[in-house]
């Protein structure tokens, strides 16, 4: 799915988080997944150099959404990650100013923790999508799932898609579309052996389970 026809599907799309390894990359696409993402926050176990980043992305197919995920990056990491990875959407994390030049002309998703209903206003104009996380210490892979009431009845205040994270697993993915039904979900810690590394039977499941539901609005 190219991030042109972003909003356009009554499938799931499904992007897998916090990819570090070309093996765990090649077998995320092969399981049926529509985006990866790669954290560039130094603070995450999860943290990729450009360097390391590149080899994954660089051998990676056109049609998989490549995203680069980030915490308040200065202009000069934004560059620098533009001018030599192939990224297709940058995907916020941290307390970013929605007024700044550098995202009027990117493709965004913006992450957000409960209340999540103040916290669109500033960006619905210019994002792709909002990303629906859990509120923790840390920025985001947390594993941790939060009360999916809230994320449930967000339509009436955006028509941007919501992509669902935050805690995700093969065992609750089922019951979290049915009552979110959300654009997309995303996925890192609850398909992993441990953190950095994805499991082959988890990533497998949650991917074929993610296939069998369909959208419905």
């Amino acid at each position: 799915m190219s991030v042109s026809s972003f909003a356009d599907s009554s499938k799931v799309w499904i992007k897998i988080c916090g990819i570090t390894s070309l093996e765990d990359a090649l077998m995320a696409v092969e399981l049926g997944a529509d985006a990866l993402g790669f954290v560039f926050y130094p603070k995450s176990p999860r943290y990729l150099t450009v360097a390391s980043a590149a080899k994954v992305m660089l051998r990676l197919p056109p049609r998989i959404v490549k995203v680069a995920v980030v915490v308040n990056p200065s202009r000069e990491q934004i560059e620098t990650l533009e001018k030599e990875l192939p990224i297709d959407l940058w995907q916020l994390h941290g307390e970013e100013d929605s007024k700044a030049d550098c995202w009027q002309s990117r493709n965004i998703i913006k992450a957000l923790r409960p209340p999540f209903e103040r916290k669109l206003e500033p960006w619905k104009e210019i994002v792709h999508a909002f990303l629906l996380d859990s509120k923790s210490e840390q920025w985001g892979g947390s594993g941790i799932p939060f009360d999916w009431k809230e994320a449930a009845g967000l339509r009436r205040h955006s028509q941007k898609p919501f992509i669902l994270a935050g805690g995700l697993n093969p065992e609750n993915i089922q019951k979290a579309l049915l009552e979110v039904d959300p654009f997309g979900v995303d996925v890192s810690s609850g398909v992993e052996s441990y953190p950095g590394k994805k499991d082959k039977k988890k990533l497998s499941e949650f991917i074929e389970k993610c296939k069998k539901e369909r959208r419905f609005r």
